[in-house]
C-alpha cells in the first residue's frame, strides 16, 4: 500500500488533528490515484482510526447524508472510499483527447459508479418499499396520494397471475418435450419445426425475463414495485406465445369445423376477461375517492382480493 499525508488545512491554519494518512489499497510504489477504480483508506494520524461509513442515514437537519465516523477496526468493509471526479483548474490547457479513456474503461467506470450509487440508496422515513418475491405474485402495489383522488399502482391481477401461470406451464412443457425427445419420440417434420420455433422464442423471452428480474434479489438498495415492469414485458410476450401454442395444440386434436369455433371462443373469453378486469380496476389508475377498500361501505370493497392490497 502506498502511503501519503493529507492535510486539510484551511487558509494555512490547522493542527495535528487535521493530519490524515491516505492509503491506496493494494497499491504499488508511485502509483497514481485514479477516479472510481482506486480504493482508498483515510487513517487519522493521531487517533489511528479509519474513516468509515456506518450505513445509516442522518435526519433531515443533516440533509439526509450518510453518517461517518472514525473506527478503530482497520478492516471495516465500509472504510473503502474512491474519487468520483477530479477538477484542477491549474492544469495546462491541452486537448481533452489526451485524457480521454477508452470505450471499455468508460463502460466499466460508468457501471461501477451506478452500482455504488444504487447500493447507497436507502428508503426515506415512512416510505413503502417492496421485495422482489412480491412482484410476480402482485402481493403489494405502490400508493400515491393526490389532492382529490388516490392513485394506487397495482398490476392487473388477470395479467399478473396469468403470466406467472404461463411461466410455469412453459417450464413444464419444455421439460416434457425434452424428456420425450431424449426417449426417442419423433414428431412429424411440420410439428417439430413449429415446436422448435415456439420454444426458441420462449427461451429467449424467458432469458430476458430472468435477466431483468433475478439480479434484484442480490441488490441491497431500496426497491419498488415498478422495478418489475421491464421483466413483465418479457413474461407477457411469453404468455402470448404459449397461449397460442396451447390453443393450436388443442385445435389439432378436434375436428376441423369444431376446432375453428373453439379457438375463437377461447380467444374471445380471454380477451373479454382482460378487458373486464381492466374496467374493474381502472379506478386504481385513474383515481379513487371516498373511504378505502377495507371499509364495507367503499365501492372498492369487493375488489380487495388480497389483504396486502392497501387501496
Amino acid at each position: 500500500m502506498h502511503l501519503v499525508l493529507f492535510l486539510p488545512f484551511q487558509n494555512g491554519t490547522g493542527d495535528a488533528n487535521d493530519v490524515w494518512k491516505v492509503l491506496i489499497v493494494d497499491g504499488k510504489e508511485d502509483e497514481s490515484v485514479t477516479t472510481v477504480s482506486s480504493k482508498l483508506k483515510f487513517i487519522h494520524y493521531l487517533q489511528h482510526c479509519v474513516l468509515t461509513s456506518s450505513g445509516k442515514q442522518l435526519p433531515k437537519w443533516a440533509y439526509e447524508q450518510q453518517e461517518v465516523s472514525c473506527n478503530s477496526n482497520m478492516r471495516d468493509k465500509n472504510a473503502l472510499w474512491n474519487v468520483e471526479d477530479n477538477i484542477f483548474p491549474k492544469l495546462p490547457n491541452v486537448s481533452f483527447a489526451v485524457y480521454a479513456p477508452s470505450f471499455l474503461e468508460r463502460f466499466f467506470e460508468s457501471h461501477a459508479v451506478m452500482f455504488q450509487g444504487n447500493s447507497g440508496l436507502k428508503p426515506k422515513e415512512g416510505e413503502v418499499t417492496s421485495r422482489p418475491w412480491q412482484w410476480p405474485v402482485n402481493y403489494r402495489g405502490q400508493f400515491f396520494s393526490g389532492n382529490s383522488y388516490r392513485i394506487y399502482l397495482l398490476g392487473n391481477p388477470v395479467i399478473w397471475w396469468g403470466n406467472l401461470v404461463f411461466l410455469a406451464i412453459f417450464l413444464i412443457i419444455f421439460a416434457y418435450n425434452s424428456v420425450r425427445e431424449q426417449r426417442g419420440y419423433l414428431d412429424p417434420p411440420s410439428v417439430k419445426e413449429s415446436k422448435h420455433r415456439v420454444f426458441s422464442a420462449c427461451g429467449w423471452l424467458f432469458l430476458g425475463w430472468a435477466l431483468h428480474y433475478v439480479p434484484f434479489w442480490a441488490m441491497g438498495r431500496v426497491l419498488y414495485f415498478h422495478h418489475y415492469f421491464p421483466a413483465l414485458l418479457f413474461s407477457s410476450m411469453l404468455t402470448g406465445i404459449i397461449l397460442n401454442y396451447m390453443l393450436d395444440s388443442i385445435s389439432r386434436l378436434l375436428p376441423k369445423r369444431m376446432a375453428n369455433g373453439m379457438y375463437h371462443w377461447f380467444i374471445g373469453v380471454i380477451f373479454s376477461a382482460t378487458v373486464y378486469s381492466f374496467y374493474l380496476f381502472s379506478p386504481l389508475a385513474y383515481g379513487m375517492s371516498g373511504p378505502s377498500a377495507s371499509d364495507p361501505n367503499s365501492t372498492m370493497y369487493g375488489l380487495r382480493w388480497i389483504e396486502s392490497w392497501e387501496f
